[in-house]
């Protein structure tokens, strides 16, 4: 029976390997958000350093090589409002108390500025996608970020790379007057959540955005590949300070150069 028992065990460990490899004979692809096509898509195009400003006529985008698509989830009752989605942005600074406000909530942190309008993306690349929206106990329906494979064909992301926005990171640090500061056992965690085309969920995987006093304030790379082959992931942040209404911290991180193999 023991030896039964470790077989099973080992069949087990290689299976769950076997899933997270990454074949080499498959073609991957990576998106950077770079080029003309993807600067016509950004906020410094539209003009806009707010989201909500951005996606009144709606907004969405897709990536021809791979087909990885996504469309922001807006809201017009009172007005157009973000509810979720992931817009292209170019903004950056590392100065969190000017641009650290709801309406200058599509910059990234760059610990190193030269513009506020390059340079701030991965490997000092422009281009990068701001996520927005979350969901959790509290939150008024779900209004989780996500991108899907448009073709309806599954395929693997394998890593992307993360950071925070200058919002996020001066209510994580400083407050305001609807969200207290990050407090000493608070932590905030952004989620990764994988469907395949039967619209199973496949695995999620998490990272920690910040804690009182460790944030992360550059580009960091953020392994997606135990999600397995998925035609749609949706992204997710909680944690921090939370009232009845749920999170007060801003719900908002950074993606750049998504990595897919096909």
């Amino acid at each position: 029976m023991k030896n039964i028992s470790l077989f099973v065990l080992g069949l087990a460990a290689s299976l769950l390997s076997a899933c997270n490899e990454v074949d080499d004979s498959r073609p991957r692809s990576l998106v950077t958000f770079e080029g003309e096509s993807w600067n016509a898509l950004s906020a410094v195009a539209y003009g806009e350093a707010y989201s909500s400003a951005m996606v009144a006529d709606g907004y969405e985008w897709r990536d021809e090589a791979s087909s990885l698509s996504s469309r922001a989830l807006v809201d017009y009752t009172y007005g157009a409002y973000i509810r979720g989605g992931m817009l292209v942005s170019s903004y950056n600074s590392d100065d969190v108390a000017t641009y650290g406000d709801y309406s200058k909530d599509l910059y990234v942190y760059n610990p190193s500025p030269s513009s506020t309008t390059q340079g701030g993306g991965a490997e000092g690349s422009d281009n990068f996608l701001i996520v927005v929206g979350n969901y959790d106990d509290f939150s008024n329906g779900d209004e989780r970020a996500e991108f899907f494979f448009a073709d309806g064909q599954e395929r693997k992301i394998l890593e992307c790379q993360v950071n925070s926005t200058t919002y996020f990171l001066n209510i994580a640090q400083n407050g305001n007057p609807f969200s207290a500061p990050l407090a000493e056992d608070d932590r905030v965690v952004i989620s990764a959540t994988g469907y395949d085309s039967s619209g199973m969920e496949t695995a999620t995987v998490t990272k920690t955005l910040a804690r009182k006093g460790e944030y992360i304030k550059q580009w960091t790379p953020w392994d997606l590949s135990a999600l397995g082959r998925v035609v749609k992931v949706r992204f997710n942040i909680e944690g921090g300070p939370m009232t009845e209404w749920g999170m007060t911290t801003p719900k908002y991180f950074a993606i750049d150069n998504i990595a897919i193999e096909h």
